[in-house]
């Protein structure tokens, strides 16, 4: 609809909300953090080294975001080579400096962290200014610069209403990593460890699973305008499921030995990827069948659906086999997967039950009642600027006129004639004047 001042108020809100919700969380982990580390079992030194590195985190976290919201609004904007570009040489930059620190200066985790920060920070202010010196955000610039756009109601309300369940998901997707990490904590400080690296390995295949998400959020959203489904998405994301599996597995035998050098974790981490692997297919198919009921409008089925799953089996299945049965971190890791196939099921059952067309002609009804509104908006604007400005006009035009046929002052003893009823004829006014 290119209505560029609304999305330029979108991304400006954004921006701003995100620094502000992270700043009570960071206060919140300022004070928590170290009791955590200590209720997982680890000792007071690393609790000490917690509680230094945690404000360093918050603050890396605030750039990092604040970069991928820009980058996000250069896809929006048809710059997506641009994003992908920048996304790729800040994250070899931060992997070079991160080892040249760590190896060549025996940095700490603080210091680490600090040229992280630095790194981000210096990629967001690239992120800004290239792109306007370049003139790509010449339409945006005056919401998204020069006004605050939280005094437009209806777009913080839709943002709200699109954000929430959104961050309430993914909220609830970590705390259930974080709660099985608990369980893991309680079957040793080696188990907690071994989960932890096992952590990074699950946020691989979520970037494969968020890479072909988004794409198939945006072409279901662009097929539902047509009145049209997206079926396909699905089959391209079993494809690359397969693929990214089948290329762990391959590498199986020798990522233990990368990810850490102590015998015992390597050996949990051999026992842990088949189930890793097989669970990476559902969660696949599971995460991109959420984005496409997402993209239908629907984000509060999905997130209900996946709250359901972790609440009421994911994490009841991983208390059970840890507390109950005592299994190792293959019994959580099958809860995880279990977690995965029913919440890919149920996601995936919903989807082929939609209605598309239905729910394509509402989208169109409402994108039609905005491009409505926005017309009216701009023609009433222009009517009342038309007006106010003929009215200037007409004014001057009076005034000029005023101006040149402007009556002298009577001198004394002249008799000044009154003005001429409308009905008189033109000769007997002027020989009234003679």
């Amino acid at each position: 609809a290119e209505n560029y001042e609304l999305l330029g108020q979108y991304v400006q809100t954004s921006c701003i909300g995100y620094v502000l919700c992270e700043i009570p969380f960071a206060f919140i982990w300022g004070m928590t953090i170290g009791n955590i580390i200590l209720l997982m079992g680890f000792e007071e030194p690393i609790a000490v080294l917690a509680q230094d590195f945690v404000f360093v985190r918050v603050a890396i976290n605030m750039m990092t975001g604040l970069n991928e919201a820009v980058l996000d609004f250069l896809e929006v904007v048809e710059k997506e080579k641009y994003a992908t570009v920048m996304y790729c040489l800040s994250s070899l930059c931060q992997l070079g400096l991160v080892a040249l620190f760590a190896i060549k200066m025996d940095a700490s985790l603080v210091d680490l962290g600090l040229v992280m920060l630095t790194n981000q920070s210096i990629f967001f202010f690239l992120n800004v200014l290239i792109p306007n010196n370049v003139g790509w955000l010449t339409h945006f610039e005056p919401e998204l610069f020069g006004q605050c756009s939280f005094r437009n109601r209806s777009m913080l309300k839709d943002l709200f209403k699109t954000a929430l369940p959104l961050a309430f998901g993914s909220l609830l997707a970590y705390t259930e990593w974080e709660i099985l990490t608990i369980f893991a904590a309680i079957l040793g400080p080696a188990e907690a460890a071994t989960w932890a690296i096992l952590g990074f390995v699950w946020g691989v295949f979520e970037s494969t699973t968020e890479a072909i998400g988004g794409a198939s959020e945006v072409r279901c959203a662009y097929q539902l305008g047509k009145g049209e489904h997206a079926f396909k998405s699905m089959f391209l994301a079993l494809i690359l499921a397969v693929t990214v599996t089948v290329i762990f597995m391959s590498l199986s035998p020798i990522l233990p030995a990368l990810m850490t050098h102590d015998p015992v974790i390597q050996a949990m981490l051999a026992e842990l990827f088949p189930l890793m692997a097989l669970g990476n297919v559902t969660m696949n198919m599971g995460m991109v069948c959420w984005a496409l009921i997402g993209a239908q409008g629907r984000y509060r089925l999905a997130t209900s659906i996946a709250l359901g799953c972790s609440m009421l089996i994911t994490i009841p299945i991983g208390a059970i086999v840890t507390l109950r049965l005592r299994i190792d971190l293959q019994g959580l890791t099958f809860s995880v997967v279990i977690g995965y196939t029913i919440t890919a099921m149920l996601l995936s059952t919903c989807l082929m039950m939609s209605d598309w067309e239905s729910l394509s002609k509402e989208i169109q009804e409402k994108m039609a009642a905005e491009e409505d509104s926005d017309s009216d908006d701009d023609s009433s604007s222009s009517s009342s600027s038309s007006i106010g400005s003929s009215r200037h006009q007409a004014s001057q035009s009076r005034s000029i006129v005023d101006d040149f046929f402007e009556i002298p002052p009577a001198t004394p003893g002249t008799v000044v004639p009154p003005p001429p009823h409308p009905n008189t004829p033109s000769h007997s006014i002027n020989n009234t004047r003679k």
